[in-house]
């Protein structure tokens, strides 16, 4: 239909404007499954990953030796000792979904102290209650800095070991997700990269390159997307799947995370997270783009544009 031409043609050129070349948008280059790389070299993951914009599992870079926050961040008693006050942003606007996950559709909007949360959290797992929070996109420095501080305590951290591949860290720092009971977040790209680290429980995403915006009908502010979270189209309901037909052509790639395992999830990749039934938490660190990653982009622009006007 127009209307999901006219999306479509909006997520690309919002991608665009962030720095990402014509061969990204078009699709060029999709892996058909995300590699599984062993605690790689800064300049090697950087040239082979990061330049092109290929996610990869990093995986033996960090322990709880060197990074403590995973040993001690999944532990209740731990996160209450620390700062069980502290009032934080939670999620709450969920729906059930087909396989019963609840479907987290929005930003946080709700506040709770985080031994209140914690509460139901330890319920759902000694009894199956559900879990109606999800303590989701929680910028540390300003809602739990104790935390914040712990990070910054540790020896080393994914910032420190593969910072330079990228740009700044956004202003408000390292950002948690936090929650149980199969919690979901629903289809959408970040404009910034990310170094995504799990903390504890599982994380199951399915990765879509930038260039499947043509089969995921972005709405809103054209990085969230329509499509169902973790179905292809002969999984939608019947009186769905004319309407989403598109989604058809989508080319998504399942990455599993367990803790301990850093995913770099390149800027503008559609993704949609599912975390395990026990208590799962993940660090983000994002980042702006490195400077020469958006310097390859505008020269490749520039060439193709020299290119069309010497053949006219």
């Amino acid at each position: 239909t127009y209307s999901h031409i006219y999306t479509e043609v909006l997520a690309m050129l919002k991608m665009a404007k962030l720095g990402h070349s014509i061969p990204s948008l078009r699709g060029d280059a999709v892996p058909s499954s995300v590699v599984v790389l062993d605690a790689p070299e800064p300049g090697a993951f950087f040239q082979r990953h990061v330049l092109p914009n290929q996610p990869a599992v990093l995986r033996g870079v960090l322990d709880a030796s060197s990074f403590p926050p995973l040993r001690d961040f999944p532990d209740s008693d731990f996160l209450r000792r620390r700062c069980s006050d502290r009032r934080v942003l939670v999620k709450s606007l969920a729906h059930r979904d087909q396989e019963g996950r609840p479907v987290f559709v929005s930003d946080p909007e709700l506040k709770l102290p985080l031994g209140a949360f914690l509460d139901k959290l330890d319920a759902h797992e000694h009894s199956g209650s559900q879990q109606p929070f999800y303590l989701g996109k929680v910028p540390l420095r300003k809602e739990l800095p104790e935390l914040a501080e712990e990070i910054q305590r540790a020896s080393t951290c994914p910032q420190r070991v593969y910072g330079a591949c990228f740009g700044s860290l956004v202003p408000d720092g390292v950002f948690t997700y936090f929650g149980c009971g199969r919690n979901t977040t629903a289809v959408h790209f970040d404009a910034h990269e990310n170094l995504l680290l799990c903390i504890c429980g599982t994380k199951r995403l399915w990765l879509y390159p930038p260039s499947d915006a043509r089969h995921l009908y972005p709405c809103n502010d054209f990085s969230r997307s329509a499509a169902l979270p973790f179905a292809r189209l002969e999984e939608y309901p019947p009186e769905l799947r004319g309407k989403f037909a598109a989604v058809a052509g989508a080319r998504p790639v399942e990455v599993c995370l367990r803790a301990g395992d850093i995913l770099y999830l390149p800027s503008c990749w559609w993704h949609c997270v599912e975390g395990s039934d026990d208590r799962n938490m993940i660090l983000n660190w994002w980042f702006a783009l490195h400077a020469d990653k958006k310097a390859l982009a505008f020269a490749a622009e520039a060439r193709r544009e020299n290119l069309g006007a010497a053949a006219a």
